[in-house]
């Protein structure tokens, strides 16, 4: 007799996804891992009476400080629908969680504009709320709490205003009663788009004046500015991956709810124009840097700069010790990666055609230099900002 074999299809998951605002990174990551499970997947970016009645296995949301959602998510957790929240907006409502890491990405921003020599610092926002107040907390520790806090979202609150005349109109304000060269760190990759916009419009210098740095590395928006703005990598792609498994591990019971949220890590700054300039004060200091600008690859002594300077030699180096706390080789180095950071980006110049445009020798010394300050190779770092 033969024997008689049963196939089992497994269960496809119906997943909704009550996500706000739709990015398409963090879709994308989602979608990746829903295609390994052949998952159903609902999508929606606010509430209609077309969930009404949805019946399924799981969802993921982005809570806000909204009636109806929170109102709707607490009814799915009454149906045993399995939850996952993608923000930390809502700390205060128990759900497992996957986000990024609001610290991190703070002392990311501060380090960046502490090795541009930054001094002088503000943070903005148009928004305000749990996750910016830890971004905030943290860049503005990381900096030594030299930072003035720009909220519109509580600024707007005291005069009723929220349009976008009022809201520039007191941007542009605080950006010129700022102390110059100023470092203006923003929530996210939208919000430096405003700053640079009201910056330019009032006549100041982007990033010589005042450096823009936002956050998520949209490249619709940092790419399509009158100055590509540089952003904290923010890995959305993979937070939306990450929430995707852990919400697939709860629906199949392998794990109970984890009580702390799953924080992933941002992935360092993708440096654009906005901030791509040391910090410097000093009128000798912005010369020598001009010098250098102008030609790279043969650029006098310090001799030969102080005698072009009608100064001494320790006139100029007390210059730079005071503005930069650099010398002035050590601040054309750092000039040559910044711009080798430009031409890897940007062209598809070999490292040694790079090295020779900016004066190395060759590209072996150029791949040691590059090393020594930044902890990995140029051929690396260019791999890895392709990926």
């Amino acid at each position: 007799t033969g024997c008689l074999h049963r196939t089992t299809m497994k269960k496809m998951r119906n997943v909704l996804l009550l996500l706000t605002p739709s990015n398409p990174q963090r879709l994308e990551g989602i979608a990746l891992f829903a295609k390994s499970r052949s998952w159903h997947l609902t999508i929606a970016d606010h509430l209609t009476h077309s969930l009404d009645g949805w019946n399924g296995d799981g969802a993921l949301v982005t809570l806000r400080d909204d009636a109806g959602m929170l109102s709707y998510v607490r009814r799915l957790r009454r149906q045993g629908v399995h939850i996952v929240d993608l923000s930390l907006s809502r700390p205060d409502i128990s759900l497992p969680r996957v986000a990024g890491d609001n610290a991190a990405i703070g002392r990311i921003a501060a380090e960046h504009f502490k090795s541009k020599r930054y001094k002088n610092a503000a943070w903005f926002s148009t928004g305000w709320g749990h996750q910016y107040e830890l971004r905030y907390a943290s860049f503005s520790g990381a900096m030594e709490d030299r930072c003035e806090k720009w909220a519109w979202a509580l600024a707007s609150r005291k005069s009723g205003a929220d349009n976008w005349n009022a809201l520039s109109r007191w941007l542009k304000a605080k950006l010129c009663k700022a102390p110059r060269p100023l470092a203006v760190f923003c929530f996210d990759d939208a919000d430096a788009s405003r700053v640079e916009s009201v910056a330019i419009d009032a006549g100041l210098s982007v990033p010589g004046d005042v450096a823009v740095l936002g956050v998520g590395d949209d490249r619709v928006i940092c790419e399509n500015q009158a100055v590509p703005i540089s952003s904290v990598k923010h890995d959305i792609h993979r937070i939306g991956y990450t929430g995707a498994a852990l919400l697939d591990r709860l629906m199949n019971g392998d794990e109970p709810p984890p009580s702390e949220p799953f924080l992933v890590k941002p992935g360092g700054v993708a440096e654009r124009s906005s901030t791509d300039t040391l910090a410097i004060s000093s009128d000798i200091v912005r010369k020598v840097r001009d010098i250098f600008i102008a030609d790279m690859a043969n650029p006098p002594s310090t001799a030969q700069l102080a005698e072009r300077l009608g100064i001494s030699r320790s006139a100029l180096d007390r210059a730079f010790a005071e503005d930069i706390d650099l010398s002035p080789s050590k601040m054309l180095i750092r000039m040559r990666i910044d711009e080798a950071k430009h031409l890897m980006t940007s062209t598809d110049l070999t490292l040694a055609e790079i090295a020779a445009r900016l004066g190395w020798c060759n590209a072996a010394y150029f791949t040691n230099i590059f090393r020594d300050s930044e902890g990995v190779a140029p051929k690396e770092w260019r791999r890895r900002l392709q990926r």
